[in-house]
């Protein structure tokens, strides 16, 4: 993927902060660039209904109701670690 939200590093750690495995990882991480279910399945190799049985655990497990929580989700917990270091990105 040429597009990149978060640095190789911080995305590794925020994977593992998140305890996301690799495919979960992989879903996320198209959500957070605005990739639509079908564009998702397609980068994948897996079928839409897949993708959306992976999104609705995440949901699920991070007690938010839709992509947009998801992605606020994951920008919260990166800036809670940012401040926790005192990250100049976290301010």
């Amino acid at each position: 993927m040429a597009q990149r939200v978060f640095s190789t590093q911080e995305w590794t750690e925020l994977k593992q902060d998140l305890s996301l495995s690799c495919r979960q990882a992989e879903v996320v991480e198209r959500i957070l660039l605005g990739h639509s279910d079908k564009q998702i399945a397609d980068d994948l190799q897996i079928s839409v209904p897949t993708v959306r049985t992976y999104l609705c655990r995440l949901f699920s497990r991070f007690r938010v109701g839709d992509r947009y929580g998801l992605m606020a989700h994951v920008y919260a917990h990166f800036r809670e670690g940012c401040q926790a270091c005192g990250c100049p990105r976290a301010r």
